[in-house]
């Protein structure tokens, strides 16, 4: 999994803090990417202090093989912000992996190459060929 860090505001205490804690919990994440290939896979990782109210915003964007998942969570302290954020994460991901094994997604992979018809002949056109054929 390739992973970008973007800080935004932050001391470098801060993100010297936001980095350790990180590595503890990609760790949670990178566990359920077992089922895709390492270098398809990238997490972006945005955190942002606001100042004014002292408060701090993080958001996981994960890519994925067809789909991309968000999760933005906000509260006063980092740890709780990555965690909420990730929390969510994982359940998108959760969700994603099951609609994989369950193949709700297969219709949705091959629309384009479904070609509607373009006439269909109804029961009175059917009638119509059997009588000729006859």
């Amino acid at each position: 999994m390739q992973i970008q860090v973007q800080y935004k505001n932050l001391s470098k205490s801060e993100q010297a803090l936001f980095d350790e804690y990180m590595k503890s919990k990609i760790k949670q994440i990178d566990n359920l990417l077992t089922n895709f290939e390492e270098d398809a896979v990238m997490l972006d990782l945005k955190i942002e202090k606001f100042n004014k109210h002292d408060a701090f915003e993080v958001e996981y964007v994960l890519k994925i093989p067809m789909k991309t998942l968000k999760s933005r969570e906000a509260s006063h302290q980092i740890t709780k912000a990555v965690d909420l954020a990730k929390d969510r994460l994982i359940v998108q991901l959760k969700k994603f992996q099951k609609q994989l094994k369950t193949g709700q997604l297969a219709a949705r992979q091959h629309a384009s190459l479904r070609r509607p018809k373009l006439h269909e002949e109804t029961q009175l056109e059917k009638e119509a060929k059997q009588f000729l054929k006859a």
